[in-house]
């Protein structure tokens, strides 16, 4: 792997991780130290980012983090509805007892984490990403649609980056604390919980298609009802950072 490439790798996935926080500046300096890059990697990694909507570049002002927003995140989940439905409405006609047993043995490993809660990144919350991922890979593995598949991944590298903020951020915990916090945690636990995982999962295995999509619809529309109990007073066009 080459240089440039070893940058690219290396800055995609502490974007993703939000390890840069959202609309943060990208000074090349600071990242040659923090990295032991060289700067020509670097400034050639970055237009790369920016191609994918990670990173943006402003005159006189150089690379920056996209933001997060409410717009953002309605974009991606469109995005993510299209492209899973037709993915998982494959899975389901097409898909045998083998993918049937991948996707019983991606519900077993999750149900065996424990889900993540606000607050700082740990071993345990890097677990369940893992095998929430692969749950979400096995209900679309028996599709054979390798560009919608390609497109999937794509959108759910995105997601991510905007999870991870609603997990993290630094006033995240603060606004579970207290009775007022109630309905967040709620919200959170409905959303990383097991049970509708669970849902998908029967909803599949039964070949009940009509019940399958509209699960799926419901799930994804999570995250934009945790995003906006966090900041409701977040407009469409305000960038919000952690």
């Amino acid at each position: 792997m080459s240089q440039t490439n070893d940058a690219y790798a290396i800055l995609r996935r502490a974007i993703l991780d939000c390890e840069f926080a959202p609309d943060s500046p990208l000074v090349i300096s600071s990242l040659k130290a923090r990295f032991g890059l060289g700067w020509t990697p670097l400034r050639e990694a970055l237009p790369r980012l920016e191609a994918e909507q990670l990173v943006r570049f402003e005159p006189n002002k150089g690379y920056r983090v996209a933001p997060a927003t409410i717009t953002g995140l309605k974009d991606l989940q469109v995005a993510r509805t299209t492209v899973e439905t037709a993915l998982f409405v494959r899975s389901i006609e097409r898909g045998g007892d083998s993918w049937e047993a991948e996707l019983v043995g991606a519900h077993h490993l999750l149900a065996h984490t424990a889900a993540p809660t606000a607050g700082a990144v740990t071993p345990e919350s890097l677990a369940w990403e893992t095998r929430h991922k692969g749950f979400h890979t096995a209900l679309l593995s028996a599709a054979d649609a390798p560009w919608l598949e390609r497109l999937a991944r794509q959108t759910m590298d995105q997601l991510h980056r905007h999870h991870r903020f609603m997990l993290n951020g630094p006033d995240v915990v603060a606004r579970f604390k207290g009775a007022s916090g109630q309905n967040l945690r709620e919200t959170f636990a409905r959303t990383l919980g097991l049970s509708h995982h669970t849902q998908l999962m029967d909803a599949a295995i039964a070949r009940d298609i009509s019940a399958a999509v509209a699960l799926l619809e419901e799930h994804v529309g999570f995250s934009l009802a945790v995003y906006e109990m966090l900041w409701p007073e977040m407009d469409n066009d305000h960038r919000q950072a952690i």
